[in-house]
């Protein structure tokens, strides 16, 4: 089952010297992800998530939960309340960190890719790590503050917003009610997306579906959608989570069978190419380079039923 329970991931907590508590359940490892990183973080009063930082080729993605979350990058400080977000591009010289100045403790999410190699920049401390595979080396740098940096906050109200569909006929009708904001597209980020899918009552996520190389992660923000699998329907509610690691044909969406507005948050990796199978109906796509191909599981063209 891809619902993944809190109490089951691997967990650390400590009290930093400088930074404060801090405790992190690895979401992501509990369900099998591995091409991003997916965290669920906690702050008590006081603490700080980390020394500011930016990475040359890891995107970051951060929604907060609970609490109220001050974030402090080179444009300024923000404070963030639950349901806002904010992204990093990987590359984009804009170091950050998030702090809980309030007296009740702090909840959030933060994805991040898991590059190979990377250096991640402390402009505060005068150093930047080099990171390779599992060792890590740290060395002095010199830093200027670069003027006319962007925020990372995503204003959902400039956010582009799916809806539609791009499934041949009669599948493309069968996603009516589904609409889908691109909060990494309007964040930048490349390397994964992370789009926040609303569900009208009676209205289905996508059709079952899983990918060939592409780790996906969903978290319910809003009402009771119920996931369903390969071993069938699943009660979900606003906090649940669940993991689709790439290769693993278990075929899953979401259905919003009640009567009221339902939404998850959904993360998944940017590959190109990339195949996609159906798990109900003979029917695959083949995604390059922005266009889609839809064949039969064998690889036939799909031919559109004749009325």
């Amino acid at each position: 089952m891809p619902l993944i329970d809190p109490a089951d991931a691997p967990r650390e907590a400590g009290n930093h010297e400088r930074l404060g508590g801090y405790e992190r359940l690895h979401l992501g490892a509990a369900g099998g992800i591995g091409q991003f990183g997916v965290v669920l973080e906690m702050l008590p009063p006081g603490a700080a998530s980390s020394d500011r930082h930016w990475h040359e080729a890891e995107d970051e993605f951060l929604w907060v939960l609970e609490g109220e979350a001050t974030v402090v990058e080179d444009s300024g400080e923000r404070p963030l309340q639950p349901g806002d977000c904010m992204a990093w591009p990987a590359g984009v010289p804009n170091a950050h960190r998030v702090e809980n100045r309030c007296d009740t403790p702090l909840r959030f999410l933060v994805a991040g890719w898991r590059a190979l190699h990377d250096v991640v920049h402390y402009p505060d401390r005068g150093v930047r790590a080099v990171v390779q595979g599992d060792e890590r080396r740290e060395e002095p740098a010199s830093y200027a503050h670069a003027p006319g940096v962007t925020s990372g906050y995503i204003d959902r109200a400039a956010c582009p917003m799916k809806t539609g569909s791009i499934y041949p006929a009669p599948y493309g009708a069968m996603m009516a009610g589904r609409s889908s904001l691109r909060l990494g597209q309007a964040g930048g980020l490349g390397q994964f997306g992370a789009n926040l899918v609303l569900l009208e009552p009676g209205a289905k996520s996508s059709l079952r579906h899983w990918h060939e190389r592409e780790d996906e992660f969903a978290m319910v923000v809003k009402g009771t959608p119920t996931l369903v699998e390969n071993d069938g329907p699943h009660p979900t509610a606003p906090g649940s989570f669940a993991g689709f690691p790439a290769g693993v044909e278990n075929g899953h969406h979401f259905i919003n069978d009640s009567d009221s507005l339902a939404g998850f948050l959904v993360l998944g990796s940017k590959m190109n190419p990339e195949r996609a199978f159906y798990s109900d109906i003979d029917l695959a796509v083949a995604l390059k380079d922005g266009g889609a191909t839809f064949t039969t599981h064998n690889g036939l063209p799909y031919e559109e039923p004749v009325a």
